[in-house]
């Protein structure tokens, strides 16, 4: 772990940097309104060497927010992500909505704005596939496809004991509560839990949380799993009671959305997933019985 240096920026998203022995890379970006407090946390650590890769776990304007920022100060750094992150950040929508929420989120955490940026630097560079490793010298790091939060996204395995975990698994709040993130796939999402808990990581880097505890370890993929089921459960009754999904919105809201949530997400953001998680869960039931 002494290779691995917590650099974020900012509320709302981390950033870990890992230095090799010849090359150095990024592990998500955070926001756009912070990138600049990032930026010089990377350069205290750095020490005149270059950023060389920025590793993006998935396409979300929270972890990659600051790509463009990272880019003008780096311009020869490369971004690697998924196949499915390359596609999605060449669509204008998925640009127009990245923007908007950035500048929510700087409104949120009492930025007032973000500095200007080019759309175009928001891409991937390289596509990163599942089993795929980069060599920093004298440090791997190996690329694990880990569907269900989206599409793209990927978890990291750094020297076959650090773990940084896609969304799909869930997140820990700063309370200690995990929580479900199961966007695209509930299925999907449990799945690379389980392929998270076969590795067996000796440390695991919880997103928007860090590094879990060696007290909170033995309990975590068992806690991911009951945030999912809990969620499925709650989901459905409503939806057997004659709930419908605006209906469920608000109820999903009142039971998951508490004070420490309202700390770490805008309400927007919290609504474009909730309402994801609540047509996943509907749709996948729905095949079920099909």
């Amino acid at each position: 772990m002494d290779k691995i240096v917590n650099v974020t920026g900012g509320q709302g998203g981390n950033a870990f940097l890992i230095r090799g022995e010849e090359k150095t890379a990024l592990v998500d970006c955070g926001m756009a309104y912070c990138a600049s407090n990032l930026i010089i946390n990377i350069k205290q650590l750095l020490n005149n060497k270059v950023l060389d890769y920025i590793l993006i776990t998935h396409s979300h304007y929270d972890h990659i927010g600051a790509i463009p920022y990272l880019k003008k100060e780096w311009p020869n750094s490369k971004v690697f992500g998924a196949e499915y992150a390359k596609r999605i950040l060449k669509r204008a929508n998925a640009l127009k909505t990245i923007r908007m929420l950035s500048m929510q989120a700087a409104e949120f955490f009492d930025a007032g704005s973000i500095e200007k940026y080019d759309d175009d630097m928001i891409k991937v560079d390289n596509v990163i596939c599942d089993g795929d490793v980069l060599d920093l010298g004298g440090l791997q790091i190996k690329a694990i496809e880990t569907q269900g939060h989206t599409k793209c996204s990927l978890s990291f395995l750094v020297d076959n004991e650090t773990l940084f975990l896609s969304e799909s698994t869930g997140y820990m709040s700063k309370s200690g509560k995990v929580y479900p993130a199961f966007i695209t796939s509930c299925s999907k999402a449990i799945d690379s839990i389980h392929i998270c808990k076969k590795i067996n990581p000796r440390f695991i880097i919880s997103p928007h949380f860090g590094l879990v505890s060696e007290i909170d370890s033995p309990d975590y993929w068992e806690d991911c799993i009951l945030a999912v089921r809990e969620t499925q459960e709650y989901i459905l009754g409503l939806f057997g009671q004659g709930y419908d999904e605006e209906q469920i919105l608000t109820q999903y809201e009142l039971m998951f959305r508490d004070k420490q949530s309202r700390l770490e997400q805008p309400i927007t953001a919290f609504k474009l997933n909730a309402r994801s998680m609540i047509k996943t869960v509907l749709k996948e039931n729905s095949k079920a019985y099909t």
